[in-house]
C-alpha cells in the first residue's frame, strides 16, 4: 500500500498531535468536539478503523497524561450519550438482496437502495465487527481481543469513564433496536460489562468476551495493515 493518510507513520503523527491537543486544552467541550471531528474527517469506510487505530496508538504510548486525556473525553461523551461513532451495516441487511440472479440478469445496486446502517462507539463497533456480517470482513478473535484489551485499559485511566462505559454496554444489551446487534454480539457485550464492572483486569475482560458463546465463526480475512496493526 502506498503512503497516505492511513499509513502507519501518518497515523502515529496524527495520534501524537491529537494527544497533544487534548493534553494542552482541558476544556471538556473542546476535547469532545475535537475527538468527534477527527473521527468524522477520517470518514465512515476505512476511516473509523483508522480512528480506532489512533486511539489504540495512544493506549500503547508511554504517556499516561495522554491516556488520561482521552479517557476523560470518553467520560464526557458517555455522560452525553455522544461517543465518537462509526457506522456498520445492520446485520440483517444481507437479506435485502437476492443470493443469486438468473444467468445473464443483472440489476444496478441502487435498485435495492442503500443498506441500513447503525452507529457504534469504539467498543461496540469492535464487538459488532467481530461478531456480525456487515460491510467489513469479520475480525478474528485474536485481533479483537488485543484491541479490546487496550481500549479497556485506556478507559480505565478515568474512573468515571470506567464506571460509565460498562453501564452503557449493559444497557445496550437490553435495547430492542432492530438490526443493531446479533445474539452473539449481545453476549459479548454482556460478558464485557459483567467482567469490567467486577473490576477484572483488561486482559480478563477481553478473555471473558472471547469466551462468550458465538453463533458464527469469522471467515478467513485477507491480512491488510488496517486489520493486522489494529
Amino acid at each position: 500500500m502506498s503512503a497516505g493518510p492511513f499509513d502507519a507513520a501518518s497515523l502515529r503523527g496524527t495520534a501524537a498531535r491529537l494527544a497533544a491537543a487534548l493534553i494542552h486544552n482541558d476544556n471538556a467541550e473542546f476535547r469532545l468536539a475535537l475527538l468527534k471531528r477527527v473521527a468524522r474527517r477520517l470518514g465512515d469506510d476505512d476511516g473509523y478503523p483508522a480512528f480506532l487505530k489512533l486511539i489504540l496508538i495512544v493506549a500503547e504510548s508511554d504517556s499516561d497524561e495522554a491516556k488520561r486525556a482521552v479517557a476523560a473525553t470518553f467520560a464526557t461523551a458517555l455522560k452525553r450519550a455522544d461517543l465518537p461513532a462509526g457506522q456498520l451495516t445492520s446485520w440483517g441487511a444481507g437479506r435485502l438482496r437476492p443470493a443469486a440472479l438468473p444467468s445473464g440478469v443483472s440489476l444496478d445496486s441502487s435498485f435495492f437502495g442503500a443498506a441500513p446502517k447503525r452507529a457504534f462507539g469504539p467498543i461496540e463497533y469492535l464487538t459488532a465487527w467481530s461478531c456480525q456480517r456487515t460491510q467489513r470482513g469479520m475480525l478474528s478473535d485474536e485481533t479483537y481481543a488485543g484491541a479490546l484489551e487496550r481500549l479497556v485499559s485506556l478507559v480505565d485511566f478515568d474512573a468515571e469513564a470506567a464506571r460509565l462505559y460498562p453501564d452503557k454496554l449493559e444497557a445496550d444489551t437490553r435495547s430492542e433496536l432492530e438490526g443493531a446487534y446479533t445474539r452473539a454480539t449481545r453476549q459479548r457485550l454482556t460478558a464485557i460489562a459483567t467482567a469490567w464492572k467486577s473490576k477484572q483486569t483488561p486482559e480478563r475482560v477481553a478473555a471473558a468476551a472471547i469466551s462468550a458463546p458465538s453463533d458464527v465463526a469469522p471467515p478467513p480475512f485477507p491480512h491488510g495493515w488496517l486489520i493486522r496493526d489494529l
